[in-house]
């Protein structure tokens, strides 16, 4: 494993599910992949997934802002990101059920690859 390598997948571990900003946009971190070309930060901005180069960069958000509003982030990703399963409060279990599977079909949906990308972690679909 080449040391470029070794430093991005030491940075997905320090940082994974965190809110970050990556290209002016706040997105949670979740995964590395990489290509023929290239590595990628691997984004999620509640609908669906961003591949970014490694080349730039992600700024860690936890620990930089106050918790307060770090936290809001997290409020906010359980009641509108479409990975959650609590997106809205079930009234029975039979839609608690449902939620939760609509929520494991998104999660499969988006995270499909095409040509040669592949990840290089497992998805980190949890609030950080």
């Amino acid at each position: 494993m080449d040391d470029n390598l070794k430093i991005i997948l030491s940075e997905f571990e320090e940082l994974k599910g965190q809110f970050v900003i990556n290209h002016n946009t706040v997105e949670r971190f979740i995964g590395i992949g990489t290509d023929d070309n290239d590595y990628y930060y691997i984004t999620y901005n509640g609908r669906e997934t961003k591949w970014n180069t490694c080349v730039g960069s992600i700024v860690p958000l936890k620990g930089k802002i106050d918790d307060k509003h770090y936290n809001e982030f997290i409020r906010l990703a359980k009641i509108n990101h479409f990975d959650q399963p609590n997106l809205w409060i079930p009234r029975t279990d039979e839609d608690k059920q449902k939620m939760l599977e609509s929520s494991i079909l998104h999660k499969n949906e988006i995270s499909k690859v095409n040509g040669s990308d592949k990840y290089l972690t497992d998805i980190y679909w949890e609030l950080n």
